[in-house]
């Protein structure tokens, strides 16, 4: 009987290893989810006013039909 209660002891002593290991690697992967979206909008934001830029420069230059018109004359 002894025995029997030490192994459940030492059963339950490496559960309880476990669940704490368990619970700090938990935590790490939340905070690298939360760094990850973090960084996923500063992408987004980032491609976002890049996309702004480029349609603006667009929206500045001559059109190529009207390039060759004025070449043209």
């Amino acid at each position: 009987m002894e025995d029997d209660l030490q192994a459940l002891q030492e059963r339950i002593e490496r559960l309880l290893q476990g669940a704490g290991r368990l619970a700090d690697e938990n935590r790490r992967l939340k905070a690298e989810l939360a760094e990850s979206r973090e960084a996923r909008q500063r992408m987004e934001r980032r491609m976002s006013e890049a996309r702004t830029r480029v349609e603006a420069a667009l929206s500045r230059l001559p059109a190529f039909g009207e390039d060759l018109l004025d070449a043209a004359h």
